[in-house]
């Protein structure tokens, strides 16, 4: 297949070749050289332009994030590429799998996250070119009891973007930055250029690189360190018929599987080559250009992960007319994921959970036996992406007018079988194909106009997007195939069920959603002396994902920059001092279709553990209370209001460049599940009135330290964040509202934990805490719930005082999303070397560790079928020093070592250095001087070097999205890549 791929890129680029040598001729006799000059530059200086949608433009040197350092690293997602780059944004990385998803949040959470699903409707929108990327929206969720990851390939959307085909990201956050782009960038907005060509010039380039990573440092550990930890418990408080009890593999200790050698890292932790090979071409006369790349990534990661990524650009400008510019690009991609073996997350796919009396042994060979086990298995993970627009801008002395068309579509597909030997003598199979597909159609018209002293400046402005999605997916799974060799996925309808010749027990699952948004704006600003700027727009949109009574949203923004620096001597060191605000209200989409639909209701009566899957019987069934359904048809737009106030100030011609933002944005009229009572049949309906409100300050600093045209040359980029949030309404008037595993309470941050106050051990019955004092004078000791308390049980605050310990007595304590962030970039430059470093930081936050509580917590996670128990082969190794914790009675009804506790509540502050590189260009020695290279960069880079943190149980950057250390991901391994740059 990939020598296919191989031959037809080499036809193409073939092609390309001959094309660009006959675009390039010219009648040189026709035309003056000194023309095709002059249109060459013109034309080049018009395909520069970025077009940022910004009623008050950008400083570029406050608003593009620095990525000369991300060229030469492994990194293979756009959210890898810009992160810790950018004031005001935050990426979260939750896992070191190649392709997996990754996170960004601008500006802190718009509202609470009740389950993953809540994360996609909280993602910026990115923009390609001016093109809107699709968006995912997590539908398959919605049939998922588990949401560790999403069904199908469950690949990075944004890994489809290569940093080398990138010229550069802009982050917009302000409103005035976000004015023209409304409700589908109401989160934020990523505004990526890619690099374009350039006419009189042809040029080749060549990216490649490999490198290898480095295993972590892991103390492995067998069943005799877990015996040493464990039978101090029973010692203590076990009784004799408890002690019977005692798990074989821990007793056992003759048994060379469990007590021999902790040697599992060796299989588990095996490197494979990272590497990119990358081809490009630009050319092309005064009148019409091209670029072309193409490029192979593999990227790689431990327990046999990996990612290949084939992608082929290409894009032509054209120059009809003086006045006509004509641009064109489309990209194609392909993905395939090499997933981990995690049986957490295989048990989460097969929806079924084996016995798991005996834990996967920590020995090589034994771990060995159970990897066998997956011969014969498939686990395809395809994606397949186009993303492609034309465009034409007309530039009528003072008029200009623009109209683009874009697409994009990514499409995934995912076959899975797992054979008996690893499904307790029963077998799996699943096909699951679904995509995302966007088209936008945007006109825009802008008029300019200048009096004859340019004292005075008007623009009028007005634009038109119509833009359609649609996502789309279909799922079967099915058990008991013939054999483990004859994979069928072909099925049909008998009887109540799915199945097919083989009796194979299928369920097919499939949804749809598609969506419009029709969006209208004007726009008018005005200048006087390039001093004081105020810009005015208006809005109107209409979303067909409400209902049609509520469709159409009118919103307004407003904008102003006072130059101070304009009134100010020119010959003086300050270059820049400009005060400017911005106010605006944004729409926000609802992407999910239930809400437009109205009262509905979900039954729940399949199988105990899995409620999706019918039941055996298969009978059709009404099962109250409905755990959702209960929906209005009324649901109108939520919407944003959004401040922001900032100052620039530059000096010695902005050398040195300080951007200083505050900002106030508050998302309201949300929806929120508000409990019912039982009679009423449903679990919660859903509401609205919600409202969340973020505040905090972005700083943004850019410093060329040093700067001698032969000598050292170094530029700094810092950014710094802060961000608190907190809920300011709920419906109905409610001051709080609780839910199984989390509090929302007025005033308190949205990301809070919700836990017990531990304040340590029962050692004796002196030490049971006594409730309030009662009417008669007496108190009774403190109980949990109906239970009394007991020698090794907790003590927990009773923070009502009354007596009794129970959910009542939980405080929302902590944050989960860092409250400080930012990062600090440095490049330096001696002659044709170069160097470039970041760091990356988040502070003032806490995780809940569920990965020590579990361990504590042994009797009631030994044998459970409890898929957030299942111990993997990582289970092996020291994560924590138990002698920090008291020594509870694990039997206790109290359940001592539960993790909705400030027990296991930790710092999660950290400082990572994400990279550094370092290079040498060639192209300017005597070595390479007859060979016509403008650049020969031959370059070293290791990543993740190290973490500073005072979490001692691992990385505390990979925590999930409601802050939950499980220690299950993959760590964000330490590379080191040697790679070259060749342009000639």
């Amino acid at each position: 297949m990939r020598l296919r791929i191989i031959r037809w890129m080499c036809v193409l680029f073939s092609g390309l070749l001959l094309s660009g040598q006959a675009w390039s001729q010219g009648d040189p006799e026709a035309e003056d050289s000194l023309v095709k000059v002059i249109n060459t530059r013109r034309f080049n200086q018009a395909l520069e332009q970025t077009h940022h949608p910004g009623t008050l433009g950008a400083n570029p040197k406050i608003s593009r994030m620095p990525l000369a350092g991300a060229y030469a690293t492994p990194m293979v997602s756009l959210q890898q590429y810009v992160k810790g780059t950018a004031a005001g944004l935050f990426v979260k990385e939750e896992n070191g799998e190649p392709g997996t998803e990754q996170f960004m949040f601008v500006r802190g959470l718009t509202h609470p996250v009740f389950s993953k699903q809540d994360l996609y409707s909280m993602q910026p929108a990115v923009f390609v070119n001016g093109a809107p990327l699709a968006q995912e929206i997590g539908l398959s969720y919605n049939i998922q009891r588990f949401d560790f990851n999403r069904i199908g390939p469950a690949t990075n959307p944004l890994s489809i973007l290569d940093v080398n085909n990138i010229a550069h990201v802009e982050l917009l956050k302000s409103p005035a930055d976000l004015a023209r782009l409304g409700p589908l960038a109401t989160n934020g907005a990523l505004w990526v250029t890619t690099k374009n060509a350039q006419s009189g010039i042809r040029q080749f380039n060549v990216d490649t690189y490999v490198g290898l990573l480095q295993r972590p440092a892991t103390k492995t550990v067998n069943a005799a360190y877990e015996n040493d930890f464990r039978w101090p418990f029973y010692e203590k408080y076990a009784s004799d018929d408890q002690k019977l009890d005692y798990p074989v593999y821990v007793a056992n200790s003759y048994d060379p599987d469990y007590y021999g050698a902790a040697n599992w890292k060796d299989l588990y932790y095996q490197s494979k080559p990272v590497y990119y090979l990358g081809f490009g071409l630009v050319g092309g006369s005064d009148r019409a250009n091209f670029r072309f790349n193409i490029s192979d990534t593999r990227s790689h990661n431990f327990d046999a992960t990996g990612l290949d990524r084939y992608a082929v650009s290409f894009g032509i400008n054209m120059l009809p007319l003086k006045w006509l510019t004509i641009t064109s690009n489309m990209n194609a991609i392909r993905t395939q994921r090499e997933r981990n073996r995690n049986l957490r997350d295989r048990f989460a796919e097969t929806r079924f959970v084996p016995d798991l009396t005996n834990p996967v042994s920590p020995g090589a060979t034994s771990y060995q036996r159970f990897l066998d086990k997956y011969r014969g298995s498939e686990d395809q993970n395809k994606t397949n992406s186009f993303v492609g627009y034309f465009s034409a801008l007309a530039q009528l002395g003072q008029l200009s007018l623009k109209s683009q068309l874009s697409l994009d579509y990514e499409e995934g597909l995912r076959d899975v079988f797992y054979g008996k030997p690893l499904m307790d003598n029963t077998s799996f199979i699943s096909s699951y194909f679904g995509f995302n597909q966007r088209a936008t159609i945007q006109n825009t018209i802008d008029y300019h106009f200048k009096s004859d002293d340019d004292r005075h400046q008007v623009t009028i402005g007005a634009g038109q997007t119509f833009l359609t999605d649609q996502s789309k997916y279909d799922y079967v799974l099915g058990y008991n195939t013939p054999n483990d060799f004859i994979k069928i996925k072909e099925i049909r309808l008998g009887g109540s069920i799915y199945q097919n010749a083989y009796d194979i027990f299928a369920y097919p699952f499939t949804d749809k959603i598609k969506s419009a948004l029709s969006s209208l704006y004007a726009t008018l600003g005005y200048s006087f002396r390039n001093v004081i700027t105020v810009n005015a727009l208006g809005r109107y949109d209409g979303y067909s994902g409400f209902s049609k009574t509520n469709r159409w949203l009118l919103t307004p923004v407003f904008s102003s920059r006072f130059n101070i620096q304009e009134l100010l001597q020119k010959n003086g060191p300050l270059s820049t001092l400009a005060l400017k605000a911005s106010w605006g209200v944004f729409g926000k989409l609802i992407t999910d279709n239930r809400f437009r639909i109205g009262p509905q209701y979900r039954v729940d009566v399949g199988y105990s553990d899995e409620p999706v899957l019918g039941s055996y019987a298969g009978l059709a069934a009404l099962s109250q209370t409905y755990s959702a359904g209960w929906m209005v048809n009324t649901y109108g737009w939520p919407y944003s209001e959004k401040l922001n106030i900032g100052t620039e100030l530059g000096i010695w011609k902005d050398r040195i460049l300080l951007g200083v933002d505050y900002y106030n944005n508050e998302d309201k009229n949300m929806i929120v599940p508000v409990s019912l009572p039982t009679e009423s049949g449903f679990t919660y309906k859903q509401v609205q009135g919600m409202a969340v409100r973020n505040t905090g300050i972005n700083v943004s600093i850019t410093a060329d330290i040093l700067k001698h045209q032969k000598g050292l040359n170094w530029v700094l980029d810092a950014n710094f964040s802060t961000n608190h949030n907190k809920l300011t309404r709920l419906p109905y008037q409610l001051q709080e509202i609780e839910y199984p595993d989390r509090k929302l309470v007025i005033g308190k941050p949205v990301d809070a934990f919700w836990v017990y106050l531990n304040e340590g051990i029962i050692n004796k019955p002196g030490d049971i805490p006594m409730g309030p004092v009662l009417q008669d004078g007496s108190r009774n000791p403190l109980k949990f719930g109906t239970l009394e308390l007991g020698v090794g049980d907790a003590i927990w605050k009773d923070v009502n005082n009354d007596g009794m310990i129970n959910a009542r007595d939980k405080v929302l304590k902590g944050h989960s999303m860092p409250v400080y962030y930012g990062g600090l970039g440095n490049t330096l430059t001696y002659r044709n070397f170069n160097m470039d470093f970041l760091l990356f930081y988040g502070l003032g936050h806490q995780l809940l560790n569920q990965l020590t509580s579990s361990k504590l917590d042994f009797i009631n996670t030994e044998n459970s079928r409890n898929i957030t128990y299942v111990k993997e082969v990582t289970f092996w190794q020291q994560t924590f020093d138990y002698s920090r914790y008291p020594m509870y009675n694990p039997w206790s009804g109290t359940i001592p070592y539960q993790s909705d506790q400030d027990l296991f509540l930790e710092r999660a502050d950290f400082l990572k250095l994400r990279y550094v590189t370092l290079g040498y260009d060639f192209s300017k020695t005597g070595l390479l001087k007859g060979m016509k290279l403008s650049k020969a960069l031959l370059y070293v880079t290791a990543s993740n070097l190290f973490t500073i943190t005072p979490f001692k149980g691992g990385d505390p950057e990979l925590t999930d999205y409601q802050g939950i250390y499980s220690g299950r991901s993959l760590p964000i391994a330490r590379s080191y890549i040697i790679g070259a740059k060749l342009n000639f």
